[in-house]
């Protein structure tokens, strides 16, 4: 069988990582860098084809319509206008990670491959898939990719192995918070061994992840006013924090009881005054010998350098002995400036209070910023341009607290010059070029929030989180897998990007779940299957079908000689399932119980990605699987069918369809 696998530039490859909200793509893999496009996962329905369009369309009346024609609204006079920032009749193909409209999710993966790339034939994909699609989703996909483009290869890539591409642990414990669903997935040696989510959009809308905590914060503040933008801006912001797990409090949180005393950047009157006293002290500009002032204060009659004299022109002057008894006192007075201006500012320093940390305040701010959108009637005449505007919408900003950003985006457009008088009305001249157009602006604006921003982490949604991931790993078949995955925790998806989420989720299962291992644990865990639980002094006869040696004052207690000995590899004993003979600081056969729990280390090579956060690591697993899957060269044979069942080409497609997709891809 024919095979293309290999043959690609890794500059070539395309990679799609799509979300509920946002899709993560990039063209070329060569650099394991952030994500360079960030595309909102939505299309469009055109009114007038019925196709699906990326962006929302509005008619406006076409720049240099004349005033006379309003109410016409023939072809001629109007013109529809593409606004990529508003949602107005979005379709969002992907819900709670499931594909609920196929037909506008292909035309999404169009739009992206049209959007990066202008060929086909040597562009390759690797599309991360969620793991709620079906198989005939990735069935549907395969068809469409293969029959409808001229792509040469596809590979389907599952999120959870993705996440382990990029954070290179063998075993661990995948939790994936995303918009309104959190997937838990367990790995072990590079196999599925388990899987559990939450979140379900259909028949009933349940849903778990971040728009939890958005949808509880804008509970808590809508009285005061807060819109569904503001809610989520908020909660990115700094000043939202899930509070450390506290069990002994009754709503498992500790809140701020104090407010913070006043504090000010701005200096106060003592300072101010001071500093003001310290300016008046200051000696007036020198002169020279002859009594006139210099540029800097410098000049031949005078001192070059510190302490450095022109002694020529000091005695040629007559005036040698009022000299030195000058600079003596100005030397004085300079000392005495500098001293009292040390002691001023000491005092406003030691009476600034400390500024307490956000956990501590009960009340803080946060900077909220909106896109505040305005149609404006432009009118040209003779090159001249005027500009009335006409609508603003500001969300309920007053335009008097809006202040533009230095970052403020804009969505002018060139317009043709005119041919009417300069000077003419705009209004009423019917010569001149009449058009409307949107321009967008930033307006930023100060918000001070109380213990909402504590109260919105809900702990029915943390607790379901947590519970899912104790059942997940307590759910693997083997027991003997269990110890890794607990082990090497790791939160990806910008929905654990929430500031003490993770923490929170930690410290929950550890007070829950976790069982120290103490003495009798041990013991009472690793005594063979032949032999009954011992008391606390272990002089009592044992029951069952042991006939060994019964214990005595003096003798060696067997059951602690057979606990001890168990995972020692000590010949005679018998040896767990999958234990490791010889570990000494490995207990398999704990698997019941978890008796550690920890988050898996983060890697560090990689300077981007660890001051940016592994939360979008998928993508970056989904680079390194790209290079290994079409970018390979130079293998033996069987390395060479194992790349070649990492995705499927178009000769393979040929040969048996859309369902061997199934076989060639890198889904469980």
């Amino acid at each position: 069988m024919a095979s293309q696998q290999g043959k690609w530039r890794d500059d070539q490859i395309l990679i799609i990582c799509p979300g509920s909200l946002t899709t993560m793509a990039q063209l070329g893999c060569g650099e394991l860098t952030l994500p360079t496009h960030r595309l909102p996962t939505r299309m469009f329905k055109d009114a007038e084809t019925n196709d699906f369009v990326p962006y929302h369309t509005y008619e406006r009346k076409k720049t240099g319509a004349t005033k006379v024609a309003d109410d016409d609204k023939s072809d001629d006079q109007w013109e529809y206008v593409e606004d990529r920032d508003s949602d107005e009749g979005a379709i969002f193909p992907i819900v709670g990670g499931r594909i609920v409209n196929m037909p506008a999710f292909l035309a999404f993966l169009d739009h992206v491959h049209s959007l990066l790339t202008t060929t086909y034939h040597n562009t390759p994909i690797m599309l991360m898939a969620s793991p709620q699609w079906t198989r005939p989703d990735c069935e549907s996909i395969a068809r469409y990719v293969f029959e409808k483009t001229k792509t040469p290869a596809l590979c389907l890539l599952h999120s959870a192995i993705a996440a382990q591409y990029g954070l290179k642990w063998p075993t661990m414990t995948i939790v994936d918070i995303g918009y309104e669903k959190v997937d838990v997935t367990c790995i072990h040696e590079y196999n599925i061994v388990n899987h559990k989510e939450l979140g379900f959009p259909n028949p009933q809308r349940k849903i778990s992840g971040g728009e939890v905590f958005t949808q509880r914060l804008l509970q808590l503040l809508k009285k005061k006013g807060f819109t569904y933008d503001m809610a989520e801006q908020l909660k990115k912001n700094a000043i939202c924090e899930v509070l450390p797990y506290s069990p002994d409090s009754k709503i498992l949180m500790d809140l701020p009881t104090e407010d913070l005393a006043p504090t000010s950047s701005q200096p106060t009157a003592t300072s101010f005054s001071g500093a003001e006293g310290a300016r008046v002290a200051e000696p007036s500009k020198p002169t020279t010998a002859f009594g006139g002032e210099t540029e800097n204060g410098m000049n031949e009659g005078k001192e070059t350098d510190e302490g450095v004299l022109d002694v020529a022109n000091i005695v040629t002057s007559g005036n040698t002995r009022e000299f030195l008894a000058k600079k003596e006192k100005e030397k004085a007075e300079k000392a005495k400036s500098k001293s009292k201006g040390k002691g001023q500012e000491s005092e406003p320093a030691a009476a600034k209070p400390a500024k307490l940390p956000n956990s501590k305040r009960k009340v803080n701010s946060f900077h909220y910023e909106e896109l505040v959108h305005e149609d404006v009637e432009v009118s040209t005449a003779n090159g001249a341009t005027k500009t009335d505007a006409t609508t603003a919408t500001a969300d309920g900003a007053p335009p008097s607290d809006a202040t533009m950003a230095e970052g403020a985006t804009s969505t002018q457009e060139t317009k043709p010059d005119g041919t009417g008088d300069a000077n003419g009305d705009a209004v009423e001249s019917t010569t001149n070029g009449i058009g409307a157009e949107r321009r967008t602006k930033r307006v930023r604006r100060d918000i001070e929030v109380g213990l909402e921003r504590f109260l919105f982490a809900d702990r029915g949604e943390i607790n379901r989180i947590s519970d899912t991931i104790y059942r997940t790993i307590q759910g693997i078949p083997d027991m003997y897998e269990r110890p890794g995955c607990w082990d090497n925790l790791v939160f990806v998806g910008n929905g654990s990007r929430l500031r003490g989420l993770k923490e929170n989720i930690m410290q929950t299962l550890l007070a829950r779940h976790l069982i120290s291992p103490s003495t009798a644990t041990i013991f009472t865990s690793e005594l063979p299957s032949n032999m009954a639980t011992p008391s606390g002094t272990g002089s009592q006869t044992p029951t069952g079908s042991f006939t060994g040696q019964l214990p005595t004052t003096s003798s060696v207690n067997p059951l602690l000689q057979a606990a001890t000995t168990a995972s020692l590899g000590v010949p005679g004993t018998t040896q767990a399932p999958g234990s490791t003979s010889g570990d000494a600081i490995s207990h398999h056969s704990h698997g019941q119980t978890p008796m550690s729990i920890k988050m898996a280390p983060l890697p560090t090579y990689l300077a981007e990605w660890t001051k940016n956060g592994f939360e979008e690591g998928m993508f970056l697993g989904s680079l390194i699987a790209a290079r290994l899957a079409y970018c390979i060269h130079n293998m033996d044979a069987a390395t060479m069918e194992s790349q070649r069942m990492m995705s499927l080409n178009r000769v393979d497609y040929n040969e048996r369809g859309p369902k061997a997709i199934h076989e060639h891809s890198m889904l469980p």
